[in-house]
């Protein structure tokens, strides 16, 4: 049997969601919660990698399991087993053609901005603190330079060894109140640390250190690297939602 999980969990002390040699990450610890509850060992396929420091909401996971279980029961041991800052929201069954991976339609990545010079302790790891003013009109403005079908080569981390690096976004959604600041990016899939080099030239476009036309380049037939590039922290950013 195939099972569906919807996982939310505070990334700040994990190197991620995929497994790694060394350090703990979110994979790891349902695996190993897994393993306890149910004595298999078992593969938890998710719907894509989350950096080291990145959150979810509504993360989304599969793994098979080889004898049938109460659902609801496996939740609950589930969210005993594991740590307190990881929380199974809930569980389905599912086809066995399901793949957690290459059958989402898209995901939606939320980055949290606070534009404030104090910080909140409350706050701490879960928004980032931005200092120097932000301007809501031009973030708006270069917002749309990012959707379509792009080549996002000089949005994503040195060493990608992907066969592509063309995305199809969306959607970009910009909401502001009071101080606070997010943006919404929807994409039929992300290169690592996608999101963060985009937010982080919304900010140099709002902030003057770049241009329109530097961002035009950087996705166009040229490809030209932008002038300054810069990644926004993990700690604002949080996995929202993976459509089917």
């Amino acid at each position: 049997m195939k099972i569906k999980i919807n996982i939310e969990y505070n990334g700040s002390k994990y190197y991620g969601w995929q497994k790694q040699s060394s350090g703990t990450t979110i994979q790891n610890e349902i695996e190993m919660a897994l393993k306890k509850i149910t004595s298999e060992k078992i593969n938890v396929i998710g719907s894509g990698r989350t950096d080291s420091g990145v959150h979810a909401t509504n993360q989304v996971a599969a793994f098979n399991l080889n004898k049938k279980i109460n659902l609801q029961g496996l939740i609950v041991e589930l969210n005993k087993e594991l740590p307190s800052d990881i929380r199974i929201k809930s569980s389905k069954l599912v086809s066995n053609d399901f793949h957690a991976q290459h059958s989402a339609i898209n995901k939606t990545y939320i980055y949290k901005i606070k534009n404030n010079k104090i910080e909140n302790v409350f706050e701490k790891g879960l928004v980032f603190y931005y200092k120097k003013p932000l301007n809501y009109n031009k973030l708006l403005k270069v917002s749309s330079y990012f959707i379509g079908e792009k080549d996002f080569r000089n949005y994503c981390k040195v060493g990608y060894s992907g066969e592509s690096t063309i995305r199809f976004i969306q959607d970009i959604k910009i909401s502001k109140k009071g101080n606070y600041i997010n943006i919404k990016v929807t994409g039929n899939g992300f290169l690592r640390g996608m999101v963060r080099l985009i937010v982080g030239a919304m900010i140099n476009y709002s902030n003057g250190k770049i241009t329109l036309k530097d961002i035009n380049a950087s996705l166009g037939s040229s490809l030209k690297k932008l002038p300054i590039n810069y990644s926004v922290p993990a700690h604002g950013l949080f996995l929202s939602k993976v459509k089917y």
